[in-house]
């Protein structure tokens, strides 16, 4: 049986309800959180920017773009939300994947199932398939395809999306094996683009591409079933040290979702530099510390890192988000990292610069290495009057072993949300994504994410 086979019964011959309960429960937790993250972003350059092209490109109006009045064909309406929702780096991560599962689910399933008049359990079912086969896959490729360069949200996420959306509109064995072959044709993402509006796209990529695969597999258009495994397939292209066969053959039985999880993110910034963060803001109110009495910051970090937080110096908010150097100036600086803190610093800026230069970022090969465990960091901070305060290896708040509580959850996705919609409509949506496996129909919904964003 070849790999595309096996996905494509995975994904059409598992009903929800053999999916674990606490699955149910995580989609909702993610589709709050996602839904927040994506209306905070609406508003944002690079989310502006793709309207503006897909408006001139029209579209018939079958659904919502987030956080705006504009209705669109459903593969438009996945790239703008996955976008919007990718803005603020401030979207959940898996482990496994080593990428951003929820947003180009959620982008996927929501235009979709939309356009389909798919209900809840749909939208469930759809979200756990294609978040178990990116993590399948993950499980398989990574690290190596991370290292190697690729953005595994939108170079693996456009198969998850696609297994998604041939499961939200009701896709047979065949054209769900199509879907899989198409969308790894249309898999890519390269990190080369971090700290540019180009990684936000990948998201949105991502959600388009497996979108519009499940959409040509209905219509008839067909794929080698070697698309993934063969000889020059997707795997032998896109590289990995991992076995598919071994990965694909714990389907069903093994549930990333429990397994690896989801990682929600406290801070919107790399997930990488959290556990740092986290470490720096305990330090700073136990000991009250002042950037004036501090000499020297030294993180140690897995080896994947340097490759990703490259802005040693950044210039724009969107650099800042991948420097640790920048991240922990600014919460030690001000005692948390929000969405404001990468905007221009204006007066506070030279200060926040100069107490960035004291950050040493090393590789410590003494950190643990597993998948789960490459965003941990240690942290010490050396002090004028010759103090060191030591944080040991940690990892962060957020991660599957340490949730953020449920009022956390919804504090962050309020504080999101309202800046698109009135907190009448934001508290609602809360309330229906609670239920969200009950919802008769998505439209009832996508009705509330409808704001005055252009």
């Amino acid at each position: 049986m070849t790999a595309a086979t096996r996905l494509a019964e995975f994904i059409v011959k598992t009903p929800l309800d053999e999916c674990p309960a606490a699955a149910v429960t995580l989609v909702c937790r993610a589709t709050l959180d996602t839904l927040g993250v994506m209306l905070a972003g609406a508003a944002e350059p690079a989310a502006r920017a793709v309207r503006r092209v897909m408006r001139a490109e029209g579209g018939l109006p079958l659904a919502t773009v987030v956080g705006t009045r504009w209705r669109t064909s459903p593969s438009r309406a996945a790239l703008a939300n996955g976008v919007a929702g990718h803005a603020h780096d401030f979207d959940d991560t898996n482990f496994a994947l080593m990428g951003h599962p929820s947003v180009p689910l959620l982008a996927t399933l929501l235009a979709a199932g939309e356009a389909e008049m798919a209900d809840g359990r749909a939208l469930v079912g759809g979200y756990v398939v294609g978040f178990e086969v990116g993590a399948a896959l993950g499980r398989a490729l990574n690290p190596d395809h991370y290292t190697r360069g690729w953005h595994a949200t939108s170079s693996i996420g456009t198969l998850a999306c696609a297994a998604a959306a041939a499961r939200v509109i009701g896709l047979s064995l065949s054209e769900t094996r199509h879907a899989l072959g198409i969308a790894a044709s249309l898999a890519s993402g390269l990190k080369a683009n971090f700290g540019s509006m180009t990684k936000p796209y990948h998201a949105g990529h991502a959600a388009m591409h497996g979108t519009l695969a499940a959409a040509l597999a209905r219509e008839g258009l067909d794929a080698s079933d070697s698309a993934l495994d063969g000889r020059q397939g997707y795997v032998a292209a896109f590289g990995g040290a991992g076995s598919l066969s071994e990965s694909l053959a714990t389907l069903g039985a093994r549930w990333e979702i429990l397994e690896s999880g989801i990682a929600v993110k406290p801070y919107p910034s790399c997930a990488l530099t959290h556990a740092a963060i986290d470490a720096l803001l305990d330090l700073r109110a136990r000991h009250a510390l002042e950037p004036g009495r501090i000499t020297d910051v030294e993180i140690g970090v897995n080896r994947v890192v340097p490759d990703v937080l490259v802005y040693h110096a950044p210039a724009t908010p969107l650099e800042r988000k991948f420097s640790m150097e920048f991240c922990a100036a600014a919460a030690l600086a001000n005692g948390g990292v929000d969405l404001d803190s990468f905007e221009d610093a204006g007066a506070a800026a030279p200060a926040l610069g100069a107490l960035a230069s004291r950050v040493r970022v090393i590789v410590d090969p003494a950190l643990p290495d597993g998948l789960e465990q490459h965003a941990w960091s240690r942290v010490t901070v050396r002090l004028t009057d010759g103090t060191s305060l030591a944080s040991p290896p940690r990892g962060a708040q957020g991660h599957p072993a340490t949730p953020l509580s449920p009022e956390r959850l919804r504090a962050k996705f309020l504080a999101c949300a309202t800046r698109a919609i009135a907190r009448e409509d934001a508290e609602g949506l809360a309330e229906q994504i609670a239920e969200l496996e009950h919802v008769p129909d998505i439209r009832v919904l996508t009705a509330r994410l409808v704001g005055d964003v252009e």
